[in-house]
């Protein structure tokens, strides 16, 4: 097999550094419905519509992620959105409320934002904004209720640790990120138990108001839906958020490597690197990127291939600041050190000289076939529609994203590699019992 490997290797390598002469930028066709962005009075509310679309799916967001938080106060940005959705109206917690209405409400808590999604059949979907709302303007942080959220939280947390993929991301943002970026999402266990009811009702009033709000809709976006969300905003606190702090730590040059011991049968290895932001010139190089390092180790197959499939994988964070690149290798499939060297190799070769013209318009095309699959469903686009948006992508963010990927050159993947691909963090997964030289 590794053999193989270095073959495939060594063809890719000549593939990429052809000498022909770089292909001309061309527009990449309009993929997704053009995005147009509304203000609401202050709130700024990008709309992707489609008038045939049975469901609207709305993502809401707010300034109130982890880089508001402190190590001490970690898990409070998870434990207030956990109670606010615990919050009663009309005699039920407004999660239970939207559902019986047809619909659904979740949260994400991101580096830079707590965002909730919220998804209905068109007709119903005012209301159940409305809902939502009425939690806003009346939260429930009770120590009842924040008693049943931190033991819910708790329960999530320990199947996280379960997963070892998850694990690895982690450690590697804990070393990348300087401040509260980097902190687990739902807290620890032990952060949890610190933290009581006024811990989460402060946050709740320092962050949670109208002027650190956005929101993205799309699917059938009715008047009534836009409406709805403009009231939404009124029922915010009002006032600014505080600036939070943003920054990443150095890496060094001589590759950081952290290891975690689980209850793996293989090694799960990432490879973390720094990435530009979505409002970056070096936003569609890195797509391109992201695509090369996801396919190119896979032989070709009739479907899509999950984690648990793949010998190596690729993901872009944008929701931290600065972005980041985690490449991910397997050892169930492959041999962590062959693939550990295939993909320096890789890394180093892109960052030497512009790649063959002809590959490029493969992997650009495997990355815009990437991106647009990954954001099929109204969840995944919403977010999207709204981070990028957000980020300096301009009103039609997706699809202004699309054409940063077409307009991509030879010598745009090769600075980008070069300025991005060469420094690294290591994460490692080991089984428990592996010797403390695995």
């Amino acid at each position: 097999m590794r053999q193989r490997s270095y073959a495939l290797l060594t063809a890719l390598c000549l593939t990429l550094l052809g000498a022909a002469p770089p292909a001309k930028p061309a527009q990449a066709p309009m993929r997704f419905p053009k995005a147009t962005v509304v203000d609401l009075g202050g709130l700024q509310l990008v709309r992707e519509t489609e008038d045939d679309a049975k469901l609207a799916g709305l993502q809401v967001f707010f300034s109130a992620g982890l880089d508001r938080e402190t190590i001490d106060q970690n898990g409070v940005a998870a434990l207030t959105a956990e109670s606010l959705l615990r919050t009663l109206v009309d005699g039920s917690a407004v999660r239970d409320a939207i559902a019986a209405r047809g619909g659904s409400i979740d949260y994400t808590i991101d580096g830079r934002e707590t965002r909730y999604y919220l998804e209905a059949p068109a007709e119903t979907m005012p209301e159940v904004v409305g809902l939502f709302a009425r939690a806003i303007g009346a939260p429930d942080f009770s120590a009842p209720t924040v008693a049943v959220s931190r033991a819910a939280l708790t329960a999530r947390i320990n199947d996280t640790e379960g997963n070892a993929l998850s694990v690895a991301v982690q450690m590697f943002r804990r070393s990348y990120y300087g401040g509260g970026a980097g902190l687990p999402s739902l807290g620890t266990a032990s952060s949890l138990a610190a933290l009581t009811a006024k811990d989460a009702a402060r946050f709740f009033a320092a962050n949670y108001r109208s002027s650190g709000m956005s929101a993205s809709a799309v699917g059938r976006v009715t008047p009534a839906l836009t409406d709805a969300v403009r009231a939404l905003a009124s029922a915010a606190p009002g006032g600014t958020t505080s600036k939070a702090v943003n920054k990443a730590n150095p890496i060094p040059a001589n590759a950081p490597r952290i290891v975690a011991r689980r209850d793996v049968g293989a090694p799960i290895v990432i490879v973390g690197y720094g990435a530009p932001s979505p409002g970056s010139a070096d936003f569609g190089p890195m797509l391109v990127l992201e695509s090369l390092l996801a396919t190119s180790f896979e032989r070709v197959s009739a479907t899509s291939l999950g984690v648990v499939q793949r010998s190596i994988g690729a993901s872009y964070l944008y929701d931290g600041t600065p972005a980041s690149l985690v490449v991910y290798i397997n050892g169930n499939r492959v041999d962590p050190t062959v693939a550990m060297s295939e993909l320096l190799l890789v890394a180093k070769t892109l960052a030497s000289k512009p790649m063959n013209a002809a590959s490029l318009r493969g992997f650009k095309t495997a990355a815009e076939g990437t991106f647009v699959t990954d954001n099929v469903t109204l969840s995944d686009r919403s977010y999207l529609l709204g981070t990028l948006t957000a980020q300096g992508r301009g009103p039609d963010a997706v699809n202004a994203a699309l054409v940063s990927i077409e307009r991509t050159t030879p010598a745009d993947v090769q600075r980008v590699a070069k300025r991005y691909l060469q420094r690294y963090i290591v994460a490692l997964i080991v089984p428990r019992s592996a010797s403390e030289g695995t």
